[in-house]
């Protein structure tokens, strides 16, 4: 009779736990390439619904579905980019190239022309713009930093490529991935985890839905009022990096706000600097009390603490790429811990009825 083997003996509950805890550490060590890959998962999540329902109702190949879909969401990003594209990336190299030209002028208006004793050394704010000028001109004028920045755009495209390769994949084998997915699972618990995973699945992909109407809605606002209001330079560059900076909770609409707030007392001085800051305080609070309740609702639920904390671990453990998936995978804990272990989420209590009220009864 051949020999049991030792980890035939562990238990199945904790032979689980092991292969979570190894497919983690796995995970975890190969950070640097995942973002491709997770943004292509969060793509085909937010468009699986979708997908099904039209597959559905126009009885069509799911292929031809998913090739129609993302047709109409390719289609109005590539015409953005003919006839945007120009302009942004013209004032965003304007932005790179002036950027220590405004901060000169910045620190002249801040602290005037100077000059300070410094740590024991005299200096003065323009100096040191004029300082930071030379550094920045002779790293972009090398070889070695153009071909870096060639590469990074080449790195950019090819990205972006594969984000979507892999959500097409995701996409056309949804239903033979699911089914693996649920091969893995033993079968007396598999209804309880499918339950599960279709609840995970509606508030992740309600999540992610709202996340992009909120990054456009916020962008467009942002150029409008930047450009047409307060005619700011370099208004598209700053309302895209808006709208993205929406993705980071708490201090991506800080930091969006404290740049444009800098650009603008650059300049136009501190009382265009202040209507931008109130400007943008009131997008912020819009956003926060019409758009967020009715665009993403109560999908995630989640109390601002458990917030706050779950996006400094996540940037403590993953970096940027931690602070975008902190609310994603503290959502999905969630609703594990509500079907899992109901006694963190107990039921009003009842009251007793009084012997009139149950007589009326």
């Amino acid at each position: 009779m051949a020999e049991k083997q030792p980890w035939l003996s562990i238990p199945s509950s904790r032979l689980w736990w092991i292969l979570i805890a190894v497919l983690a550490l796995f995970l975890f060590e190969i950070r640097s390439i995942l973002p491709p890959f997770l943004i292509g998962v969060a793509a085909a999540f937010v468009l699986s619904p979708v997908v099904t329902g039209l597959q559905q109702r126009w009885r069509l190949p799911r292929a031809v579905v998913v090739f129609l879909v993302f047709l109409l969401l390719i289609g109005p990003l590539v015409l953005a980019l003919v006839f945007l594209g120009p302009r942004f990336f013209f004032e965003s190299r304007q932005l790179v190239v002036r950027a220590p030209d405004l901060l000169a002028r910045l620190l002249d208006q801040t602290f005037g022309p100077g000059p300070f004793d410094l740590f024991g050394t005299t200096t003065n704010p323009r100096q040191i713009a004029f300082d930071l000028i030379g550094s920045l001109r002779d790293a972009l004028g090398t070889p070695t930093t153009a071909l870096h920045l060639a590469s990074m755009f080449v790195d950019f495209l090819l990205n972006l490529f594969l984000v979507l390769i892999v959500s097409i994949y995701l996409l056309l084998d949804a239903e033979r991935i699911t089914s693996l997915f649920f091969r893995l699972v033993p079968p007396d618990r598999r209804p309880e985890v499918r339950a599960v995973s279709e609840e995970i699945h509606r508030t992740l992909a309600r999540f992610l839905r709202g996340e992009m109407f909120l990054v456009a809605l916020v962008a467009v606002l942002s150029f409008l009022g930047l450009e047409f209001v307060f005619h700011l330079h370099y208004a598209l560059p700053l309302a895209v990096a808006t709208g993205f900076l929406e993705i980071i909770p708490f201090l991506g609409p800080v930091t969006a706000g404290a740049v444009a707030a800098l650009l603008a007392l650059s300049q136009g001085g501190p009382g265009l600097a202040i209507g931008i800051i109130i400007f943008y305080v009131i997008i912020r609070q819009l956003e926060d009390q019409i758009v967020m309740p009715v665009v993403v609702g109560h999908a995630v639920e989640l109390h601002p603490i458990f917030v706050i904390f779950a996006v400094l671990a996540g940037n403590a453990l993953l970096g940027v790429l931690g602070t975008l998936l902190a609310i994603p995978i503290a959502a999905s804990i969630k609703v594990m811990l509500n079907a899992w272990l109901p006694m963190l989420s107990p039921k009003e209590p009842v009251e007793p009825k009084t012997p009139l009220e149950e007589r009326q009864t």
